[in-house]
This record gives structure tokens, sequence and C-alpha cells, in this order.
């Protein structure tokens, strides 16, 4: 018995830890009433840091907020979060140790202009959202505080194994205040997109991986960089135009599903602007596709 509680307390972590924090009742569609709102008004575009962050991966660990047994399950599982403690301080620090020729390689890198460009770009090509303004929030600035009724915040990492880079775009959209000071109403919508490069013939080794997106001064990581946010043009307006029905469509049961990149699900599209590319559904739009052939 206190092996299946173990089992399914460390099922419940991995759920959770893989489920993006985005609130159930912020819709993931813009109704028609909303869409004559958010227009004509300011967007502004947040890159909350100032480098390419590095992820960890230390599997299936329970958490105490899983439950316990008594007080023998709550010592089995304080046990367990010292380990995942001690064991999540080692692989954050072998992974900012390994991620650092790859940083250096992209010291210099406008990933900001970078963002601004795409946001600029993907807006435009909405058949409704059309801000009055566009503009880019210093390094670190609260999304919370952003005077603005569209809002793209952006992130960009590596896989924990060096496999991937990925930039991860985070839309959002409230309806602006009544009148001036007045306090900004709920998000009227939210969504996830995750744009991922894949390594091509990557190495169990994390330290190659690195040294390869790394070489040549970065030129594999920039290209990637480059083609993730080309990816994201294209996907910010498709996900700000989808209807209702468009997304009952994808949320289908009979929906053909994919994997890719680790993340599974319901399949959109399979071959798009690029061979190997894929479009799925996973708590959010995941685009994958290859390594640029450098």
């Amino acid at each position: 018995m206190r092996i299946l509680a173990m089992m399914l307390a460390c099922c419940l972590a991995s759920t959770l830890a893989h489920s993006p924090a985005l609130a159930a009742d912020v819709p993931d569609v813009v109704g028609a009433k909303d869409r004559a709102i958010a227009s004509g008004h300011p967007a502004q575009v947040i890159v909350g840091q100032r480098q390419i962050e590095s992820t960890i991966d230390i599997g299936r660990v329970a958490s105490s907020d899983s439950g316990g047994g008594g007080i023998l399950g709550s010592i089995i599982i304080a046990g367990m979060d010292d380990k995942k403690q001690v064991l999540s301080q080692s692989a954050r620090a072998q992974a900012e140790a390994e991620i650092a020729p790859l940083r250096q390689a992209l010291n210099g890198f406008d990933i900001d202009a970078l963002a601004l460009a795409t946001t600029e770009a993907a807006l435009a090509k909405s058949s409704w959202l059309h801000p009055n303004k566009i503009s880019l929030a210093s390094s670190g600035a609260s999304a919370d505080t952003a005077p603005t009724s569209a809002l793209v915040i952006y992130r960009y990492e590596t896989s924990p194994d060096f496999t991937q880079v990925r930039v991860v775009a985070d839309v959002r959209l409230v309806s602006p205040p009544a009148k001036k000071g007045a306090p900004s109403p709920a998000p009227i919508y939210r969504e996830l997109i995750t744009s991922v490069v894949l390594l091509r013939s990557p190495s169990l080794d994390a330290s190659e991986n690195v040294a390869r997106w790394s070489a040549d001064d970065g030129k594999l990581a920039k290209a990637a960089l480059t083609n993730a946010f080309a990816s994201l043009e294209q996907l910010i307006p498709f996900t700000l135009d989808i209807s209702e029905a468009d997304a009952k469509a994808i949320a289908a049961k009979g929906r053909a599903k994919a994997f890719a990149a680790g993340y599974y699900g319901p399949s959109i599209q399979q071959g798009g602007a690029k061979p190997g590319e894929t479009l799925i559904w996973a708590k959010g739009f995941v685009n994958v596709q290859p390594s640029p052939a450098l």
C-alpha cells in the first residue's frame, strides 16, 4: 500500500508540473464582442529576461502537497521533498555551468528587437486586432502593471538536454479601463504558444549539444531563435483569429493526435512551412521544427 501511495503521489506531482499556469476562467478564444474592444488600443511586448534560460528535469519526485498517510507518510514525503530540493539544486548548478558557452555566443544578439518586430508583423496579420501602438517594455517589467489592452510576453530557453531551443509567447488581452485611473477588468483572453527548434542528430551528451549550438559565434542558435520567432509571427495571428467552431474541432475526440519534441496532443498541421514542421495542441499551441541545415 505504501508503494502504491507513493506511485500515485508521483503521478499527481508530474501532472501538475507539466500543466501550464493558466487561469481556468480566462478564455482561449476571443469572442466577437471582445474583438471590437481590444482593437485600437496600445499593445506591449515584454521579454522578461536578459539571457537564454536553462531548464531542468529531476524526474518524478513527489511533493508534500500530494497528501500523505499519517505520520509515517509525512516522514516519507518530507524526505522526498528534501531529496527533490537537493536534486533541483544540483541539476540547476549543472545546467547553469553547461549553458555558459551558449550564453557567451548569444551575447549581443538582440532578442528584444526580434520580439518587437515579430509582434508588429504578427498583429498586422490578424484579421481584427489592430493596436494603435506597439511598444517594448523594459527588461524585467511586470505583466501585471502593463497599461495596455494587448500584451505579448516572451520567454526563450533550452530543453534540459539542450536538444531544443524554445521560444514561448504568452498572449493576453484585457478590456481597457472605462476611464483614466480606473482599474482594468479581468483578462478576456490568454493563450500560450510554444515554438520549438530541434537540434538535428543530437548527442546524448548535453555539453556536446551546447557546443553545436554555440559553434561559430552561435550561428546555429541564432538561426534557430530567428526561425522560432518567424513561426510565432504566423501562429500569433492564427490563434487570435480562431473561432469557437475552430476550437471545438481541435478538441474533438476523433481528431488524430501527434507526438513532437516531448509534447503530445491533437494534430493541427503536419509538414507546415518547413519540411518536418508539426503543429499540435498540448494545453497551448506547440510548433516543432528541425534546426536549420547550416
